[in-house]
């Protein structure tokens, strides 16, 4: 398959949903697994625990049904954390699921661990505006390199379609945007977006190629009562990916023993861009890649040390000392989407507890 700022078909796939398809067979073959691996649902890491020796000894998680804190004691600790995408860069929608809220970073930054390229995060040209109910969700660049066109309110196509990811969505954004052409579809929710000419698809390919190719996003849509073979999609840049994140070398080490990271929440492996594809590999290379490095840590493992959370109160102690405001919890978990006029008329504490 064709993706932007490539020469030459270089990707394999399932469909429009092939990291769901490669997520859902590592989950299922870990779960096959319950003799050695123990799955903890609902119990996500807010703090790692070191010990006196500067080692990652564990960390402490928080149940999110009985809001108890738990103590996880560990030799090794991977942090797989993913990306940011929920705290809405810029405003932006985001294809990321809800606990994308750089959780990870927050954790390793405040046991020592630095940051690289954090200045850049990826927004993939293509995410759906329009319908409402799917605002953010990625359409693949699939589409475009089977063919889409990509449209402004003229029908002009004023990209190439298969531009690398930066360059395709900056062109779209300064099409949507009245301070640049000032060329964007209008949308009833009074946003902007451009066309993805999916249709013409079915024109290069045989009709019937949008259903059976790409079915994710034909499914989807049909139930708002647009069909994509048909009719051209609306979407706009969308946050999708962060580039940087926690300092790693080519065996996943972060600065601190015993503390590993990998995927999404590492940074660097892509520089300040990403080609189409390279995040699935990239989590399956670097996540195979730090569990053998864990595991031959713990084989060197001698025992000696006493856990502590010191370094938290070193983080806390440098916040106040340099007069930062502390109205923000991290790390967040989720982020709160109610509705800020019914939670004026909440009785108990809301997320940030403060009285509402």
């Amino acid at each position: 398959m064709h993706g932007g700022g490539t020469c030459r078909k270089r990707m394999h796939y399932a469909a429009d949903i092939t990291g769901a398809e490669i997520m859902k067979t590592i989950r299922d073959e870990a779960r096959n697994h319950t003799d050695m691996i123990e799955v903890i649902e609902f119990c996500p890491a807010v703090e790692l625990v070191m010990d006196d020796q500067g080692r990652c000894a564990g960390a402490i998680l928080y149940n999110l049904e009985t809001s108890e804190y738990h103590f996880v004691k560990s030799k090794a600790v991977i942090i797989a954390t993913g990306g940011s995408g929920r705290l809405h860069i810029q405003d932006f929608m985001t294809t990321n699921h809800y606990g994308a809220t750089a959780d990870g970073i927050v954790m390793a930054y405040r046991a020592g661990v630095p940051v690289s390229f954090l200045h850049t995060v990826q927004y993939h040209p293509t995410g759906v505006v329009f319908p409402e109910q799917a605002e953010g969700i990625l359409i693949t660049e699939k589409f475009r390199g089977a063919g889409a066109n990509v449209l402004n309110v003229h029908g002009e196509q004023f990209v190439y379609e298969r531009e690398p990811r930066d360059v395709e969505a900056a062109c779209i954004i300064r099409e949507c945007s009245p301070k640049g052409r000032n060329n964007g579809v209008p949308t009833p929710t009074g946003k902007f977006g451009v066309w993805l000419d999916s249709p013409m698809i079915d024109m290069l390919s045989g009709e019937g190629t949008v259903k059976a190719e790409l079915p994710g996003k034909h499914i989807i849509f049909s139930r708002f009562g647009i069909a994509i073979a048909k009719e051209p999609m609306l979407i706009h840049p969308t946050l999708h990916y962060q580039n940087g994140g926690l300092d790693i070398n080519n065996k996943c080490e972060t600065n601190v023993p015993g503390l590993y990271a990998a995927g999404e929440v590492s940074g660097g492996v892509h520089g300040e861009n990403r080609l189409m594809g390279n995040s699935l590999l990239d989590v399956i290379v670097f996540g195979r890649i730090a569990g053998t490095s864990a595991a031959d840590y713990i084989s060197k493992y001698d025992y000696s040390g006493h856990e502590n959370l010191d370094h938290v109160k070193r983080y806390n102690d440098e916040v106040e000392a340099a007069g930062i405001k502390e109205d923000r919890i991290a790390p967040m978990i989720l982020p709160d989407y109610s509705n800020p006029e019914v939670r004026e008329k909440q009785l108990t504490k809301d997320y940030f507890g403060t009285l509402s």
